[in-house]
């Protein structure tokens, strides 16, 4: 990763901690199992019907809507606002498998942290003591860049990868897992000081759409910060090969992946590697055999794969009424910022 010399531009004033929506109100009822949430009730006053957006009550070992209707269940103390993976299966398989393969506390490394800072522009100042949205967090290797950082962080995956998350930041009181899909997000409007979305959006159906869902739920003077796939390089080379590689059942894919990478790292300058690398790229990116084989599956797993230019990504921020909008050093990494007013 290429290092980045970037000034954040102004963020609210940090007059205290900023509290979890106190507009939302999670209340227990007289003998509910909340056992299975550890002291998190604070952080639940976020959540709201992703239909109606009303407040919700803490029952019978879930989330039930005001009317009563709707009852989302909390497995292994994540709140489970989807019934399963959808389109995302391949990054459940994936993230709980590699669940450790880019947390930086396990590698003892700081690519996560450094990944975050270039891509986003923000820093431990930008962060802390804010509440802070991580849409479509993995195997939870930003959120813990920003726990680690002094924010509270909600984080947010459609998969089953929010229980790799979990083994890393679930213990942190700061920290809240939710499952849920990103076009149909369980919070009220100006809920959060800031959203990150790394990687992430460019795996949905509709970027654009998925996207625009975000803005809204920042607070006034708040930050968004993404990354998507620019149209260039390996990225628009991987494109064609999507509609094949994705239909293959994950285990089989990821074993194809080992072996293709692992064969040419041993052979890095036989004449099949330059010639495989050309039309099927795979991930180098210096941080170990297995984050490659990790990435590489990952490149050409996923159902979708948008692919994105500089100034088409500004223009979603626009569109979406934020201002000081401006490109990153890294291609197609954007930042605004919702007005004050």
């Amino acid at each position: 990763m290429s290092s980045m010399a970037h000034s954040p531009s102004p963020t609210p004033p940090r007059d205290a901690p900023a509290p979890p929506a106190p507009a939302a109100s999670v209340t227990a009822s007289a003998g509910a199992p909340t056992a299975s949430i550890p002291d998190r009730s604070a952080l639940l006053r976020v959540l709201r019907d992703p239909q109606g957006g009303e407040s919700l009550s803490l029952q019978a070992g879930g989330l039930t809507s005001a009317d009563g209707r709707r009852h989302w269940p909390i497995v292994r103390g994540i709140p489970r606002f989807v019934p399963a993976d959808d389109y995302a299966a391949s990054f459940g398989f994936e993230w709980n498998l590699h669940d450790t393969t880019q947390i930086d506390s396990v590698q003892s490394t700081k690519v996560s942290e450094q990944v975050l800072r270039d891509k986003t522009g923000l820093g431990p100042d930008d962060v802390r003591g804010r509440l802070v949205l991580d849409a479509g967090c993995g195997a939870g290797r930003f959120a813990e860049v920003l726990l680690d950082w002094g924010a509270t962080v909600v984080a947010v995956d459609l998969s089953s990868a929010v229980d790799a998350a979990a083994r890393h930041v679930g213990s942190n009181p700061r920290a809240l897992l939710v499952q849920a899909d990103i076009g149909s997000l369980p919070f009220a409007p100006g809920t959060f000081d800031a959203i990150v979305s790394i990687g992430v959006l460019h795996h949905t159906p509709d970027t654009r759409t998925h996207f625009l869902k975000l803005p809204p739920l920042l607070k006034p003077g708040g930050t968004i910060a993404i990354w998507v796939y620019p149209d260039e390089g390996e990225y628009r080379r991987r494109l064609p090969w999507i509609p094949v590689t994705s239909r293959v059942r994950s285990r089989w894919f990821h074993g194809f992946c080992k072996v293709l990478v692992t064969w040419m790292r041993r052979h890095p300058r036989h004449p099949m590697s330059a010639w495989i690398q050309q039309i099927f790229p795979i991930s180098s990116q210096s941080h170990g055999l297995e984050n490659d084989m990790l990435d590489t599956f990952d490149g050409y797993s996923p159902r979708y794969h948008g692919v994105h230019g500089a100034e088409q990504v500004m223009g979603w921020f626009r569109e979406a009424g934020l201002e000081d909008v401006e490109s990153l050093p890294i291609a197609t990494s954007v930042r605004g910022r919702r007005p004050r007013s």
